[in-house]
């Protein structure tokens, strides 16, 4: 549960802001309706980025899952480890390969191009200082783009980022 107040100003919308989301999703998490209390806006502007992101058009949408589920448990984000591992296994993923991928983001189960750019995007958000030119000339050999690479690195960003917000809104023994 979250320490927030209703958004009672923005009820209607929210109300059809959460329709589209049970549509995609079967429900509605509970860090979304966080999100929703906190501003409409906010919420909607993260719906927009996450199907962005399902829509890529080179990177293979459950790839980003993995990529918020290793963050959700290298952080400890309760809620964002039930969802993505919910989402994943919904999709056919095995507890096996959930439980690798968790302790090693370069055992996703997806080609070595995607294992690459899957480690080189962990690597931005804990240890950033540490990339160099080197690591970006692996992945434009590999065939990803600028953009692709900067896709995969502020999507771990975001989760990274919202995560610790929703921490800060968690109600606390």
């Amino acid at each position: 549960m979250f320490m927030t107040q209703a958004n009672t100003n923005q009820q209607e919308r929210l109300e059809r802001i959460y329709k589209k989301v049970k549509v995609l999703y079967g429900e509605v998490p509970p860090q979304m309706y966080c999100l929703g209390d906190i501003d409409a806006d906010y919420l909607e502007e993260f719906l927009k980025s996450v199907a962005r992101i399902a829509r890529h058009p080179h990177i293979e949408p459950d790839f980003f899952g993995f990529l918020r589920l290793f963050v959700a448990y290298k952080e400890s984000y309760p809620y964002c480890k039930m969802f993505n591992t919910k989402l994943l296994l919904s999709r056919g993923y095995t507890q096996l390969e959930l439980d690798s991928s968790i302790s090693d983001i370069s055992k996703i189960p997806f080609d070595e191009k995607h294992k690459t750019l899957a480690l080189f995007a962990i690597k931005a958000m804990y240890e950033s200082k540490s990339c160099v030119q080197k690591d970006f000339d692996e992945l434009f050999e590999s065939g990803w783009t600028q953009k692709d690479i900067f896709d995969a690195i502020e999507h771990a960003g975001v989760i990274l980022k919202n995560g610790r917000i929703l921490t800060a809104y968690g109600v606390k023994d």
